[in-house]
């Protein structure tokens, strides 16, 4: 198998956190460490291309248009400037609510 040489700029943590796992013996150099993390994103991104195309095959025709429906209307809305912004206390709060407010409607008596 070919192999093709890169310099790569690393912050000095980084660095350090290569050399440690080469030092502990759980690889034999730094090209084994940046290999090994290589994979494993590559792994993690065709994971989540999968599970999106998995979802994605799961929506009804009707579901994709009104997503793609309420996508083009935010957009809409955030070129016009109709929209809210939010510090992030301000971004937890408002998940805070959200979560309240489902907390409530799953706790709520099921209607027939």
């Amino acid at each position: 198998m070919p192999v093709e040489q890169m310099n790569i700029s690393l912050s000095p943590q980084m660095a350090r956190f290569i050399r440690g796992k080469v030092k502990k013996g759980e690889y034999t150099n730094a090209s084994e460490v940046v290999r090994d993390a290589v994979r494993r994103l590559q792994a993690s991104e065709s994971e989540r291309k999968s599970e999106t195309r998995d979802l994605e095959a799961s929506l009804s025709l009707a579901e994709r248009a009104a997503i793609r429906k309420r996508v083009q209307q935010g957009i809409h809305d955030i070129g016009v400037g109709d929209v809210e912004e939010f510090d992030e206390e301000g971004l937890r709060d408002y998940f805070a609510g959200v979560i309240e407010r489902g907390k409530k409607r799953l706790a709520a008596p099921k209607r027939p």
